[in-house]
């Protein structure tokens, strides 16, 4: 695969989807999908609940049409080079950034329930995720922090482990977070399909402001 990235750089992951569960070893609280890129298997972590049991806030589009702006071309990324590549943040960056992009409507994004209260992310990505394995042409386009672990992944048993995690809004945060907080950094899931029919979700925490300035970074 060549040089590794390091663990915590930003960046984006395309791949083929494989599979997608919740944390089968129910030590965090995430949706684990399995992405398969170039050969290089990868885990991609979406935060269901924060491990500090702050809300999750979702904003979810089964047919997202990407805004016209160089930072998203997702019909070029699903078209082109599978695998994950680094991206810059902060002022002048390339990365995602949900307040200033206008890539969805932030003041949408509502509370997600508990299992059993009703739809939840689960829900959500359970069913997005039966239909990109019944197509063969859909791919992830996942933006968010690399991480890199030697032991064989605990999730679905490839080795070494790797893959994306920190999918979510990474700035407005008013706790012990705001250290990691910065602009053009936030991560996304996308799942684009053959037809060009794209499903997006969009997170972040109750916690987590959105009412920031240019220092947050």
């Amino acid at each position: 695969m060549g040089d590794e990235p390091g663990n915590g750089s930003y960046g984006v992951l395309v791949g083929d989807i494989r599979e997608g569960q919740i944390d089968p070893t129910g030590k965090t609280p995430h949706y684990e999908i399995w992405i398969v890129a170039g050969g290089v298997n990868y885990r991609v972590a979406v935060n269901v609940i924060s491990q500090d049991h702050s809300e999750v806030m979702a904003y979810f589009d089964p047919n997202y049409t990407p805004p016209n702006t160089p930072k998203l071309p997702l019909a070029k990324l699903a078209s082109g080079a599978m695998g994950f590549r680094p991206m810059e943040t902060g002022p002048g960056g390339q990365g995602l950034d949900y307040l200033r992009d206008e890539l969805f409507p932030v003041d949408k994004m509502a509370l997600i329930p508990d299992e059993g209260g009703g739809v939840t992310l689960k829900n959500l990505l359970d069913g997005q995720i039966e239909r990109a394995k019944a197509d063969s042409d859909a791919v992830a386009v996942v933006f968010g922090e690399y991480f890199f672990d030697r032991r064989p992944d605990l999730s679905f048993g490839f080795s070494p482990g790797r893959g994306v995690h920190n999918i979510h809004m990474l700035q407005g945060d008013q706790d012990q977070h705001a250290g990691e907080d910065r602009v053009n950094g936030d991560g996304a899931l996308f799942l684009v399909f053959s037809g060009g029919e794209t499903a997006a979700l969009f997170t972040r925490f109750q916690s987590q402001s959105i009412t920031v300035d240019d220092r947050d970074q």
